[in-house]
């Protein structure tokens, strides 16, 4: 896998986007440009688009001092806001990209990195649409019918179908031939809330793990596309080895073809974690960095999603924000990433203009930059 193509342009805010003076990573077969390693940014909905377009990320990016978009190329609610080629999915066109590969070009011709988050297989529109192709209940009484999620409130996609992973992978090639950077794979995992009990995979295969079904699917993206690979993982695996929950996320299996890691690292996802101490947002956010370095060594880029959110924040001010920066260079981070799910970051720009502003862009630790100069990921 190749990084060469994530470099940033000159913009009207490279002060702003610049990353530090260590010049390019650069080997043999692989090489990461260090400005993708560093990369900080902000997460934009497909209606944010919509409203305000291209300028409109370029504006929020701007004031936060940041450098990359996070967009939605197919969301949660199974919406694809591209013109897609992939024949099941035209149903499910938003529309809201417009044009975007022009919107793809304005944003890298202002110095913006773009990553394609495709959301894998929670599908509650498709799982509908083709029943034969989701998850289903297995309780007598709703023999049949398509299962449905207490955690997500709709229906999945059989991983086991090689018609959804099929599904997947074109996706990751219609990114890559927008002009995205890089893509997000998110809920590329098996569910694993309370009514997990009753489903049913039609296509599971006896004597394969959910962990190398998984694996196989990332060892064929990284034969398609050329862009790195990225994955939205629980903020709880970065602190586990192993795939103790069932969601099919190996990490250290996963490191051969999987280039970028962002465990999702919420104060508000794990409110448990350690109630009543003191700067709880910035030790979570280390620890579970830290931890999950210790595991996948120095050639992974770890980029973790830190909470632009209110709701189970200790303290919902520019501190939480920095707190959560600081935690994330600490325990070794090579970047960040801001979550708000309706694209709000008054907060993020506020403390990237206080507290939070000299911490960032992280340096690369030597080390990381031998391992990168051989190859990692795919």
């Amino acid at each position: 896998m190749s990084f060469a193509r994530a470099a940033l342009v000159p913009s009207v805010f490279a002060l702003a986007l610049a990353a530090p003076a260590h010049g390019q990573l650069a080997g043999p077969a692989d090489h990461v440009d260090e400005a993708a390693a560093v990369a900080r940014g902000l997460y934009f909905t497909g209606p944010f688009v919509r409203d305000r377009g291209a300028a409109g990320v370029i504006d929020q990016l701007r004031d936060a001092h940041l450098d990359t978009a996070v967009l939605d190329l197919k969301d949660a609610t199974g919406r694809v806001h591209h013109d897609t080629a992939i024949a099941d999915l035209e149903a499910q066109e938003s529309g809201m990209f417009g044009d975007a590969r022009q919107l793809l070009a304005d944003l890298r011709a202002a110095g913006v990195r773009t990553v394609a988050r495709i959301v894998c297989f929670n599908d509650p529109v498709l799982a509908v649409n083709h029943p034969e192709r989701a998850i289903l209940d297995g309780r007598e009484r709703h023999a049949g019918e398509v299962w449905q999620s207490w955690g997500t409130s709709g229906g999945w996609l059989d991983p086991w179908d090689p018609a959804n992973q099929e599904l997947v992978l074109a996706l990751a090639e219609e990114a890559e031939a927008l002009g995205f950077d890089e893509v997000q794979l998110d809920y590329i995992r098996f569910p694993v809330d309370d009514a997990r009990e009753w489903a049913v995979y039609p296509d599971e295969r006896p004597g394969v793990g959910r962990p190398e079904l998984l694996h196989d699917l990332l060892a064929r993206m990284d034969t398609r596309i050329d862009i790195p690979i990225g994955v939205d993982v629980f903020g709880i695996q970065a602190f586990h080895p192993g795939d103790r929950s069932g969601l099919g996320q190996d990490l250290e299996l996963w490191t051969d073809h999987v280039d970028v890691f962002c465990p999702m690292l919420y104060l508000h996802s794990m409110s448990a974690w350690e109630v009543g101490t003191e700067d709880r947002a910035r030790r979570l956010v280390e620890r579970g960095v830290r931890s999950l370095r210790e595991r996948l060594g120095p050639g992974p880029i770890i980029r973790p999603f830190l909470q632009a959110f209110a709701t189970g924040a200790d303290e919902w001010s520019p501190r939480f924000i920095a707190d959560q920066i600081r935690g994330s260079r600490r325990g070794g981070a090579d970047g960040f990433l801001f979550w708000n799910a309706g694209a709000v970051y008054g907060m993020v720009q506020r403390a990237m203009i206080g507290p939070a502003r000299a911490l960032s862009p992280f340096p690369v630790p030597e080390e990381r930059r031998e391992a990168r100069t051989v190859g990692f990921g795919g």
